[in-house]
């Protein structure tokens, strides 16, 4: 990403908060206030004008000097001045780019919502900005500004569930117009969802905005810095650090939903799904997407039998799920067989085998071990499948706290005695029964004899264990279909 744009033309945003009305979220030391400074001078430098550069800043006593020595107007980083400077100041303006520099406390919702704290937030009121609605803001036709580029150095844990606490957090919610169709918009993060930013207590600074600072020095001088070469390498410099911590970014362009994302690498979320056996998986495309938006709305969900019989592709529908979705999961998707093993030690041989600086204290119980693992799992949402319960105390005792950042997905031909949300699978349609057949067998030979085709997925009641028998039957040597 490349864009051009003249420094006078140009406006910034800058936030640094290192001390809230609730003092225990105060940052040790300090570092987000001299990050927002060092930004808002290097905005500076670059030529952008005092008068375009708004410096929201709440600094710990000790680095009250700074503030005075800086020769820039600060104001104070409230949730309603913010917003305020967003909607009056910076909407009307004109311009080529928008800088927004953001260093504090931020948290993400179990709706992945991404909220930043503001100065004067504190337990009883969560005063914090929507991220995703101020970029859709950003990129509308109430904003004159075509250009942005935000640079968010905040944590994106699950703070609140956590906490057990609920996720509902209020903040302001920025409305929007249409999208524009000539804007661009660059949004590079310290955290993937799940991660906590880290600080650099010595040097009084994030890890992350020194990270950017560097690779603006490497810029030789271009103005703006191209966002694609700084991106690569800030995310160069933290491959050094053990900080369980990964910058990650997004680009989008225009306002035809042209998006460009850095993504969490599928194949390093640890995972133990099962290969599915399918060769190909039909007639349960909305039963997929009914999952995904059960298991977005609830902690635990079971896909149950109507039948009663089995065979009807629960654990088929569990896998095909978690493969398409281990992205989402950036925690890692652990498989457990309430038939094998003790849950506990499957879970635990899990985070050994898996997790990063994942050790069980010697000499634990098994239910300390279990606690253990919801405490120390390694950061991001996590998705746990329980395949084919068939009795609910196996799971009771490992099922892990309400409202955290886990969730679970349980198989089962039980329908009574279900207390979570569930999704009843039966028999396929006729038409994806008879899809399945012909996708198991060849094309041609099925449609020789379609209509007796038709006939025997009648025959197995359209469930598709019966379609496996009938197919592995018809392509032994000498048979015709069947």
């Amino acid at each position: 990403m490349q864009l051009t744009a003249k420094p006078e033309r140009t406006f910034g945003l800058i936030v640094g908060i290192e001390k809230y009305h609730e003092s225990a979220w105060n940052v040790p030391g300090g570092g987000p206030a001299d990050d927002a400074l060092k930004f808002a001078h290097w905005l500076h430098w670059r030529g952008v004008p005092k008068e375009n550069i708004r410096l929201c800043l709440s600094a710990l006593e000790e680095n009250h000097q700074l503030i005075g020595e800086c020769g820039l107007t600060v104001e104070l980083a409230t949730e309603q001045n913010i917003s305020d400077i967003v909607t009056d100041f910076l909407s009307p303006k004109s311009g080529d780019l928008l800088y927004i520099f953001w260093a504090g406390h931020g948290l993400i919702t179990s709706e992945r919502e991404r909220r930043l704290l503001c100065a004067d937030a504190n337990k009883q009121n969560w005063q914090n900005l929507d991220l995703n609605s101020l970029l859709v803001l950003l990129g509308s036709d109430k904003f004159q500004i075509r250009n942005h580029i935000c640079i968010i150095d905040a944590c994106a844990n699950y703070h609140l569930e956590s906490e057990g606490r609920l996720t509902n957090l209020g903040g302001k919610v920025f409305s929007s117009g249409k999208p524009r169709k000539d804007s661009q918009q660059f949004v590079l993060l310290a955290t993937r969802e799940g991660e906590k930013a880290k600080v650099n207590s010595e040097n009084k600074t994030g890890y992350f905005s020194q990270a950017v600072r560097e690779a603006f020095a490497e810029a030789n001088g271009t103005f703006p810095p191209d966002m694609r070469e700084v991106t690569e390498a800030v995310k160069q410099r933290f491959t050094s650090l053990d900080k369980k911590q990964l910058p990650t970014y997004f680009y989008s362009r225009s306002w035809d939903g042209d998006i460009e994302k850095s993504h969490f690498n599928p194949f390093d979320i640890p995972h133990n799904i099962p290969q599915s056996q399918a060769r190909k998986f039909v007639g349960r495309d909305e039963q997929i997407e009914e999952l995904r938006q059960r298991l977005q709305a609830n902690d635990v969900v079971a896909i149950t039998d109507v039948t009663g019989q089995g065979g009807v592709g629960k654990t088929e529908l569990a896998i095909q799920y978690s493969w398409e979705y281990l992205e989402d999961y950036s925690g890692g998707c652990c498989w457990l067989n309430p038939q094998g093993i003790d849950l506990g030690t499957q879970l635990v041989e899990f985070g050994v085998v898996n997790l990063p600086n994942f050790n069980p204290l010697d000499g634990l119980s098994l239910a300390g071990q279990v606690a253990y693992c919801w405490k120390n799992w390694q950061a991001g949402k996590v998705l746990l499948v329980f395949d084919d319960v068939k009795d609910w105390k196996q799971i009771q005792r490992y099922l892990p706290p309400k409202g955290s950042r886990f969730k679970v997905l349980i198989t089962t031909r039980q329908n009574t005695g279900l207390t979570y949300p569930s999704l009843p699978l039966g028999k396929l349609s006729a038409e994806a029964a008879l899809e399945l057949l012909t996708t198991l067998l060849e094309k041609d030979r099925v449609e020789k004899e379609l209509e007796f085709a038709k006939g025997l997925c009648r025959f197995v009641g359209y469930v598709p264990f019966g379609l496996y028998q009938i197919a592995a039957q018809c392509r032994e040597p000498g048979r015709v279909l069947c």
